[in-house]
C-alpha cells in the first residue's frame, strides 16, 4: 500500500520514488509483489506542469554546463528520467523467461484498460506518454529474451494498431513489434500476410512499412526467395496509382528503394522504377517527397540493428515525437545505459541475439546521427519561418489598444460596391456578411436596422468589422425601394443574387464598377415586388440537390467575383 502511494505521488514530489527505485535495485530476485511494484514504476513516465518542466530543465542546463563545475550532489532533486534508467537497470537484470511474460502480461492488461473506451488520444498526453513507455519497454525485453515474442505479443499488437489511430512513436513501436514478431517466425511474405495484416484493419500505411522493413531486413541478410521480393513489390506498386497522393507516394518511395537494394535487379520492374525516379528528380523540393526522403525509419532503420537500448528510449522517440523529447542529463543518462548494456546477457542459442550482436549498431553511432538529425530540424524549422509567416497579424501595429477603433483610420475604398442586406434577418449571417464586406473593401453595407450592431450573435461573427466599413440603415418595405430607385438615379446597377427564369449564371456575368448587390431573405429570397427594379438577376451555378446556398455563403462569392473583376 505504502509503495503504491509513494508511485501515486511521484508526480508531485519523486524524492521517496527515487530511493524505493534505487533500494528495487539492489534486489537481486523481486518477489511477485515487487515485479508489480517495478511494473507501475516502469510505466511511470507523468506529464509535468509548467512550472515543474521549467525548473527541472534549468537544473539539468546547469548540471550540463562545465562552468558551473558542479556534481549530482548539489542538487537535492532527482529528476524523473533517472527514477526510468533506475528502473530499466533492474528489468536488465532479470533473466527469468516467466518473470518477463508476467511483466509483458501487466504491461498489456493496464494498456488494455487504458484503451477499453477511447477512440483517440492526443500528443503528449498521459495516454500517449504511457503507451509509447510500455511499448518501449516491451521491445527491450524482446531484447533480453526473444522468446517473450509469441503468438500473443504478436496478436496484441495487431489488435492495438488496428482499432485506432495513433501518434507518430506510438504507430512506428507496434509496426517494429510486429515486424520482429513476424521475421522470428520465419513468416513468408505473401498473399497470406497480407490477409492476416488486414483482418485486423492494419492502416495500408503500416502495412507497407512492415513489408518493407521485413523485406530490407531479408535482402541484408540474403535470406529471401526471389517470390516473396516479387509479392512486396507488386503490392507496393500496384498503389502507386492509387486515389491517395500520400499513398501512392509511399508506396513508389518504398518500391525503388527496395529495387536499388536487391543486387539482382528484376527486368520487369526496370521500366516502372525508372518513371517513378523521373517522377522523383522533377519534385526534389516537394514537401511530402523531403520529408520521406529525410525519415529515419524510411531509410536508415533496421528491425534487428536499431534494437538497443539507447536508440529504444533515446533515438526513436526525437526522430518520430518531438512532443515526447525532454532536457536530460546526458551523463547521467550514459552511465545507466552502460549499466543496462552490461547487463544484457548474450545466449548464443538465441536467434535475435545471434543477429543483434553482428550487426547492431554503437550508441556512438546513434548519437551522432542524433545530433544531425536535430541540427537538420532546426535549420529545416528556421527556413519555414523565414519562408512563410503569418500576414493577418502585425505585431509593431498591435502591441498597444490606445485608438485601436480609430475611425479615422479606416481602409480606403477603391471599388464601388454596396451590399444590401436589409431583407436579412439573421444575426450571425448579418455580422459574417459585415466581416466579408470590409476583408474585400465594399463602399456600403446595409441593413435594417443598426440596433443589430450591438448584438452579441452579430459581434461573434463580425470581430468588429462594422467599426471600419460604412454601415447604413435601410428599412426593409417602402424605404429600400426608395433607396435602390436613388441608387439607379446615381448611375448604380441593381443586382440581385436571385434564382429567377431569366437569371443569368455568375460567371458569365460582368459587374458594372457602380453595383448595388441585393440580397434576399434566408428563406423567400427577393420579394416579387422588388424584382422589376433590377437590372439583372444572377445565380451561382449549382449541381447538387439541395435549392440554394446560404447567403452568408452566397454573399461572400458575389463580393469576391465583383473585386475580382474590378478591384483586383
Amino acid at each position: 500500500m505504502l509503495k503504491t502511494k509513494i508511485i501515486e505521488y511521484g508526480p508531485a514530489r519523486n524524492i521517496s520514488l527515487y530511493f524505493l527505485t534505487r533500494q528495487l535495485n539492489k534486489k537481486e530476485i523481486l518477489t511477485s509483489e515487487l515485479v508489480y511494484v517495478i511494473c507501475e514504476i516502469l510505466l511511470y513516465n507523468p506529464v509535468l506542469k509548467k512550472d515543474q518542466r521549467t525548473i527541472e530543465n534549468i537544473e539539468i542546463d546547469i548540471k550540463n554546463n562545465g562552468k558551473f563545475k558542479l556534481k549530482d550532489k548539489s542538487f537535492r532533486n532527482h529528476h524523473n528520467y533517472e527514477i526510468q534508467y533506475l528502473a530499466l537497470s533492474t528489468l536488465s537484470k532479470i533473466n527469468d523467461l516467466e518473470t518477463l511474460k508476467i511483466i509483458i502480461n501487466i504491461f498489456m492488461n493496464k494498456m488494455n484498460e487504458v484503451f477499453k473506451n477511447k477512440v483517440r488520444y492526443h500528443g503528449n498526453s498521459q495516454t500517449h506518454r504511457l503507451i509509447a513507455t510500455a511499448l518501449q519497454n516491451t521491445l527491450f525485453i524482446a531484447l533480453l529474451d526473444s522468446r517473450t515474442i509469441d503468438d500473443g505479443a504478436m496478436d496484441w499488437c495487431l489488435k492495438l494498431l488496428g482499432k485506432l489511430p495513433h501518434q507518430a512513436s506510438v504507430k512506428i513501436y507496434l509496426e517494429w513489434h510486429i515486424s520482429l514478431c513476424l521475421y522470428l517466425k520465419k513468416i513468408i511474405l505473401n498473399e497470406d500476410l497480407q490477409k492476416l495484416l488486414g483482418s485486423y484493419n492494419i492502416p495500408i500505411s503500416s502495412q507497407f512499412m512492415i513489408l518493407y522493413w521485413l523485406m530490407k531486413r531479408k535482402l541484408s541478410t540474403k535470406r529471401f526467395v526471389n517470390d516473396e521480393y516479387d509479392f512486396v513489390m507488386d503490392t507496393l506498386l500496384s498503389h502507386t496509382m492509387g486515389q491517395m497522393f500520400n499513398t501512392r507516394l509511399h508506396a513508389q518511395y518504398l518500391a525503388a528503394d527496395l529495387y536499388r537494394r536487391n543486387e539482382i535487379h528484376a527486368a520487369k520492374y526496370e521500366y516502372t522504377i525508372r518513371v517513378i525516379e523521373k517522377t522523383f528528380a522533377e519534385s526534389k523540393r516537394d514537401k511530402n517527397f523531403l520529408k520521406l526522403k529525410n525519415d529515419y525509419f524510411v531509410n536508415n532503420f533496421d528491425i534487428i540493428n536499431n534494437l538497443t537500448p539507447y536508440f529504444i528510449y533515446e533515438c526513436s522517440s526525437k526522430l518520430s515525437d518531438a512532443t515526447l523529447n525532454e532536457v536530460k542529463d546526458l551523463e547521467t543518462v550514459k552511465h545507466q545505459l552502460n549499466v543496462i548494456n552490461e547487463n544484457i546477457k548474450i545466449d548464443m542459442g538465441d536467434d535475435l541475439k545471434t543477429e543483434w550482436l553482428r550487426g547492431h549498431a554503437s550508441d556512438e553511432e546513434f548519437e551522432e546521427y542524433e545530433r544531425i538529425c536535430v541540427l537538420n530540424q532546426r535549420e529545416d524549422y528556421s527556413k519555414e519561418c523565414v519562408g512563410t509567416i503569418q500576414k493577418k497579424y502585425i505585431p509593431w501595429k498591435n502591441m498597444s489598444d490606445v485608438n485601436s477603433y480609430d475611425h479615422s483610420k479606416k481602409k480606403e475604398i477603391i471599388g464601388d460596391l454596396i451590399v444590401v442586406a436589409s431583407l436579412v434577418d439573421k444575426l450571425p449571417n448579418l455580422g459574417g456578411m459585415a466581416r466579408t464586406s470590409e476583408v474585400f473593401g465594399v463602399r456600403s453595407y446595409v441593413v435594417g436596422s443598426l440596433r443589430h450592431l450591438q448584438d452579441k450573435q452579430f459581434q461573434g461573427l463580425s470581430v468588429s468589422a462594422e467599426r471600419w466599413i460604412d454601415v447604413e440603415e435601410v428599412r426593409p418595405g417602402q424605404p429600400l425601394k426608395e433607396f435602390l430607385a436613388n441608387k439607379k438615379s446615381e448611375g448604380y446597377s441593381v443586382v440581385a443574387a436571385e434564382q429567377t427564369s431569366t437569371s443569368v449564371k455568375l460567371e458569365s456575368f460582368k459587374f458594372p464598377k457602380k453595383t448595388v448587390l441585393l440580397l434576399g431573405h434566408e428563406k423567400e429570397g427577393v420579394p416579387c415586388d422588388l424584382l422589376p427594379l433590377m437590372d439583372q438577376c444572377v445565380e451561382i451555378p449549382q449541381r447538387g440537390v439541395v435549392r440554394s446556398l446560404n447567403v452568408h455563403v452566397a454573399a461572400a462569392i458575389f463580393v469576391w467575383e465583383y473585386t475580382r473583376q474590378n478591384v483586383l
